[in-house]
């Protein structure tokens, strides 16, 4: 059995987070309608949640225009794979894409049976087959806690309290002249809980996301027995991104959204490598047993049928995504 580090604080700060959310919606929704603007609130809710849950990976993976990768082309990458797979006890082990970019990306989508990991030419190409254990290992992670699941009903629960607030907004502008003389106070305050409520929601998102990607984080650790080659691959894509030109960091901000927006965002580089090195000591004699097990004999991993990517990544106008 997998040693689960800090597994029931996780859980807490997942739930505590959650459950803060859903109790965001539900206020703006009373804020507009009381009692019958809440229970609406939370039906839209709970419909947007089931609705999203039915969303193919496969469609997320046509927007990366990914196709699946085969055992026969990355027979090192998939023999790491599919160990790390039985090390984390999948039901079933997730369909692995290759996206044809040259952006350094690797990403998780769908839940149970209809999981998938799906990795860029580039971040393959980049990292070494530690690095790349490491990454793995982090996805592997998002898959087996279902954070795809979990990220997805908090996005859910955002955009819930940005179309409410939005609408509330809309409709003091119609009804300002007579509520202004019956109670000024009363809608002033609604007004601020509108209006900065998407704020929080959006604040509350991301605290779950840096704490699902922490978590992640530790089990890519568990799995592979080796955080320091996570932290290389971090380290590896934060230098990459502080190479962007000052055209790409000021007119094009978008080349940095790499994931779809139930992923985003990550914590600061240097708070994950902090960690996983603190990490690093207690598991340094299980790195050097699974070693020999997890990483093929050559220094890289090489992948066959598929050219290395030489055009630049551009902007996807129907997807809104860089790759």
């Amino acid at each position: 059995m997998l040693r689960t580090v800090n597994r029931t604080t996780n859980f807490l700060q997942t739930v505590g987070l959650i459950l803060a959310m859903a109790g965001l919606v539900g206020a703006v929704g009373f804020t507009l309608g009381g009692t019958t603007g809440f229970i609406a609130a939370v039906l839209l809710s709970l419909f947007w949640i089931a609705a999203g849950q039915r969303v193919s990976a496969s469609i997320v993976l046509r927007m990366y225009k990914a196709r699946p990768l085969l055992p026969q082309q990355a027979p090192g990458l998939f023999a790491m794979y599919s160990e790390l797979c039985r090390r984390a006890g999948l039901s079933s082990t997730p369909d692995l894409y290759y996206i044809p970019s040259r952006m350094a990306n690797a990403f998780a989508v769908g839940s149970g049976d209809s999981s998938a990991i799906a990795l860029t030419d580039g971040i393959i190409r980049m990292m070494n087959p530690r690095e790349l254990a490491g990454i793995l290992g982090h996805e592997i992670t998002h898959v087996r806690c279902r954070d795809t699941s979990v990220l997805g009903v908090a996005d859910t629960f955002s955009r819930t309290v940005a179309f409410l607030s939005r609408l509330g907004l809309f409709m003091m502008l119609f009804s300002f002249p007579s509520m202004q003389s019956r109670s000024g106070f009363l809608f002033l305050m609604t007004g601020v809980i509108l209006f900065f409520s998407p704020a929080v929601a959006t604040m509350l998102q991301l605290a779950l996301s840096r704490t699902r990607e922490f978590n992640a984080d530790r089990g890519a650790a568990e799995l592979t027995g080796d955080p320091i080659g996570l932290a290389s691959a971090l380290k590896k894509l934060d230098r990459l991104i502080q190479k962007e030109g000052l055209f790409q960091k000021i007119l094009r901000p978008g080349m940095r959204r790499q994931q779809p927006a139930m992923l985003r965002t990550h914590p600061p580089t240097e708070d994950r490598v902090s960690e996983l090195m603190e990490m690093a000591t207690d598991l340094e004699e299980q790195a050097k047993e699974l070693a020999s097990e997890l990483f093929p004999d050559s220094n890289h991993v090489p992948i066959s049928g598929h050219s290395r990517v030489q055009s630049k990544p551009r902007y996807h106008v129907m997807s809104g995504l860089w790759h």
